[in-house]
């Protein structure tokens, strides 16, 4: 090898680069310069996606006071959500009103929601849930076993 019987093993790489031309330290340069942009490239593919890429999602749950299914899913299912690592990730509210009658007057949605309500289906019973990302309705359900079913796995999906 050449810097083994001329160069000093440390002066070798310096003075090899003086010899270079201008041209092919261009070319040298721009092949570092590409490798690089391309591995950043892929990266940034490959990565896992940034808290600002990530949904933003909201929880709504909508009960009454006397509704027996809404007693049952905040003792059982609701009691188990709140200790989930879903509920930590995800905004959560509540609507709830004195009677299974009210359930849709205005009095009892905070204001923020009311635009949500609009699209609830005349034939929604409760409890029912609206899965909300990135300010949009998502998803309706209700009913006890929709929970399971449907709900659950659409936040789940959600926050992956």
């Amino acid at each position: 090898m050449l810097h083994n019987s001329v160069y000093p093993s440390w002066r070798w790489p310096y003075q090899m680069l003086t010899r270079l031309s201008v041209g092919r330290v261009s070319v040298i340069v721009g092949g570092v310069i590409f490798v690089t942009v391309v591995t950043l490239g892929i990266m940034k593919l490959i990565s896992p996606p940034s808290v600002k890429l990530q949904k933003h999602v909201t929880l709504v749950y909508v009960g009454a006071e006397n509704c027996a299914p809404c007693d049952i899913w905040q003792r059982n299912q609701g009691t188990a959500f709140h200790d989930s690592t879903e509920f930590r990730r995800l905004a959560y509210r509540e609507v709830k009103s004195p009677s299974l009658f009210d359930v849709l007057k205005d009095e009892n949605w905070p204001e923020d929601l009311r635009v949500y309500r609009k699209a609830i289906s005349q034939e929604a019973g409760v409890p029912l849930w609206l899965v909300i990302a990135d300010d949009q309705l998502v998803m309706q359900s209700f009913g006890l076993a929709q929970w399971q079913e449907a709900v659950l796995p659409k936040i789940k999906s959600l926050l992956r």
